[in-house]
């Protein structure tokens, strides 16, 4: 509805429910919607996000003056319904404001929202990852967006069928958001070194490991892209840290309340840099749901810690790389041409069964980026798509 008042910031609201009433409270304001629920506003998060050009810049979008240029006593005085299904709104210092009715319904507060269950996989259940058409999902924005929310639902996505062209990874990673970059460069080639600064760069196999657990906060995303690859072996190796996680908060609760808890600190091994980070195998929020992972056995320092903590602790840790190393989590696959992988560092823990070097050729390019970057451009892939669907 053009004739609705703008919003304190670029996001789309559309209008699924409009306002009944709209009455005056002693902290604010009470709207009744059209589904039968009410919805109570206060007085300072209405003032506060005010889009008059004043309290809100115009350009920016971003309030524009502090929280203490409010008064405290600042009370609404009117409010009313405008024919558009606005709410004018009158507050005690003078302000006089409309608020569009899709975002203050966004912003009510019905209850506690019910909590999303994360997905989690197994080799029986996801043996392949996600996986979409590359050249179609690059010049299709609704594809694109599939790609990317199977890359937040499973932690592991794949885009085939890519050509072979320099400068492709990184122009799809810019497509999500900014590359982050390492001590291993803006981006890197899994290549074998004569002297390598990380088992990556070698034949070998790779025990299953998130990358950078040495980083106060682990590069979030890694992106893979296959240029070539004819030689024996060498497949990835993924496994859902989340449902080992969760497996383990069922069926091995002491355990899990170690990975929780206890702190592990890891460091990287290279000649020209020292990086350490310290964290808990498993993170959780105020909720107890996981939020990420730092687990990578080969770059983790001695604890120090009383031998109580320590001997828990080593248990706790051996059952996770336990379940990690079993083929019933493990999904296997292998690196083909044209192929680009997309997984959640923080969540899909990664792995690689040792390749015959001098039997064929491989070229595979590795970026990083973070999460942050991932739900941003979900969001404002499906505001723009919306957008599109109602010009």
């Amino acid at each position: 509805m053009s004739d609705l008042p703008t919003t304190p910031d670029f996001d789309s609201w559309p209008v699924t429910e409009t306002v009944q009433t709209a009455t005056l409270t002693e902290h604010g304001l009470r709207i009744t919607w059209s589904d039968g629920r009410s919805s109570d506003h206060h007085v300072l998060l209405l003032r506060e996000n005010s889009p008059d050009p004043v309290t809100t810049h115009p350009k920016a979008r971003e309030m524009a003056i502090a929280p203490t240029d409010i008064a405290d006593d600042v009370s609404i005085t009117k409010a009313e319904i405008l024919t558009s299904g606005a709410i004018r709104v009158t507050f005690s210092d003078g302000i006089e404001t409309a608020y569009h009715p899709g975002w203050l319904f966004g912003a009510a507060w019905f209850g506690p929202e019910p909590t999303k269950p994360v997905v989690t996989w197994n080799a029986t259940e996801q043996p392949e990852p996600p996986t979409f058409d590359g050249p179609v999902a690059l010049k299709t924005p609704e594809v694109f967006l599939q790609w990317l929310e199977a890359l937040r639902d499973y932690g592991v996505a794949r885009l085939r069928n890519l050509p072979q062209q320099d400068g492709l990874l990184e122009q799809i990673v810019t497509m999500i958001g900014p590359i982050r970059e390492s001590n291993f460069g803006r981006q890197y080639v899994l290549e074998i070194k004569d002297d390598p600064d990380s088992q990556a760069y070698t034949s070998g196999s790779l025990l299953q490991h998130i990358d950078l657990p040495t980083r106060e906060l682990p590069f979030g995303l890694q992106f893979l892209y296959t240029r070539d690859n004819t030689t024996t072996g060498g497949e990835g190796i993924y496994v859902d840290a989340y449902r080992i996680a969760e497996d383990m908060r069922h069926a091995e609760p002491e355990h899990f309340q170690s990975l929780i808890t206890d702190v592990w600190e890891y460091n990287n091994r290279a000649r020209t840099s020292d990086y350490r980070g310290k964290g808990p195998v498993v993170e959780t929020d105020a909720n107890g749901a996981l939020t990420g992972v730092r687990y990578n056995t080969f770059l983790r320092a001695p604890m120090k810690a009383p031998l109580d903590i320590q001997a828990r602790a080593y248990k706790a840790y051996r059952a996770f790389c336990a379940r990690a190393q079993d083929p019933s989590y493990q999904m296997k696959i292998r690196y083909e041409a044209g192929d680009f992988l997309a997984f959640d560092n923080r969540r899909a823990l990664h792995g690689r069964a040792g390749y015959d070097a001098k039997g064929g050729s491989r070229f595979i390019e590795g970026i990083y980026a973070d999460r942050d970057d991932l739900h941003s451009r979900i969001r404002t892939t499906k505001r723009q798509l919306r957008t599109k669907s109602t010009t």
